[in-house]
């Protein structure tokens, strides 16, 4: 079968690998659509990984199932998270494989989606594989990965809808975090980026004031907007210094400070600034696809208009600078 695999730093190739085998308690899923992941880009801008064929947001259709799993059928369209747990640690030996400290991941350790089939290797109804509701399209199902992170991500935040909030850093997992609130009934939220596709998008997401971070200074507009009392909540997107920065100084005394963005280098802060206004620092990494899907069923989140760009597999390098360098772009998804 055909796969995008990466053989170097920023440089993807389409070659034909082995078909994966289906395993006892696994699954072969024929992809559809699969999208591009800023992590993804981290991984492809260093000189590491060679081998990798990316791909964990994705949707298609079950084509194999293994003798030991019951309630997949093949034909089902679906998503899914894929992982193989270690089997030995704590969390294995408590029956809690979700939860895995040293699980190898799809798309990283494991074979991804960016192919025209991937295998999920531990698959289980409704745990990490999720059919798709009729009224979704798989553009929908390849986009409940990252919309979960935002669910996830807000849902840890605890937002009360007189609350204030500011979004800082509008790839897809900002400006879906910008639906989720909305969805919440969260009464304001204030937005900083860059790129006019994205902050154009962020209008549509629902943020009541958008900020070209390129062109203005976004901590003191915020500030202002506040009465200089600050947000309740802040999400940082992003991952730089830069925004790690403006969030300290845009959280009130007391506020939350949402660690979403993945950092590709190390930060300097000073920890007084952050005990001086009692704030709590809360780190992001999870998903929850069953409330990415109802949230997608119920029409309160939308993830069409935020499909820039669809390339074939054999395009896949196309893709990946499309992600990196194109302005409209905002999620490039590969269809094999």
């Amino acid at each position: 079968m055909k796969a995008a695999v990466l053989c170097g730093k920023k440089d993807i190739r389409v070659q034909n690998v082995p078909k994966p085998v289906c395993e006892t308690h696994g699954v072969i899923i024929k992809v559809k659509l699969c999208g591009v992941c800023g992590s993804d880009l981290h991984v492809y801008k260093k000189d590491e990984g060679k081998g990798t064929i990316f791909g964990h947001e994705f949707s298609g259709d079950i084509v194999e199932v293994g003798s030991g799993i019951q309630g997949i059928k093949t034909g089902m369209r679906v998503t899914a998270v894929g992982f193989s747990p270690c089997g030995k640690c704590y969390w294995c030996r408590e029956g809690k494989s979700h939860r895995c400290s040293d699980m190898a991941l799809l798309g990283y350790q494991l074979p991804g989606a960016m192919a025209e089939y991937v295998h999920v290797p531990f698959a289980a109804l409704g745990r990490n594989v999720f059919p798709l509701p009729e009224e979704l399209s798989y553009e929908d199902g390849a986009s409940v990965e990252p919309l979960s992170v935002s669910y996830f991500s807000v849902n840890r935040a605890q937002p009360r809808k007189n609350e204030i909030f500011a979004v800082l850093g509008l790839g897809v997992i900002g400006l879906y975090c910008i639906q989720v609130l909305k969805a919440t009934g969260v009464n304001k939220i204030l937005v900083s980026g860059r790129r006019t596709s994205r902050l154009a998008a962020a209008k549509t997401c629902g943020a009541d004031l958008v900020i070209d971070a390129a062109k203005e200074d976004a901590a003191k507009i915020i500030m202002e907007a506040t009465g200089n009392l600050g947000v309740n909540t802040v999400i940082e997107c992003a991952g730089k210094q830069k925004t790690f920065d403006q969030s300290i100084t845009l959280a009130r005394g007391g506020g939350k400070i949402m660690l979403v963005g993945v950092y590709e280098e190390p930060l300097t802060w000073d920890p007084i600034s952050v005990l001086s206004k009692n704030l709590t620092l809360i780190g992001c990494l999870g998903g929850n696809f069953p409330a990415a899907i109802e949230l997608l069923k119920s029409g309160k989140v939308r993830t069409k208009e935020m499909i820039s760009h669809v390339f074939s597999l054999d395009e896949a390098a196309q893709a990946f600078q499309a992600q990196i360098n194109e302005l409209s772009a905002i999620k490039v998804m590969i269809k094999p």
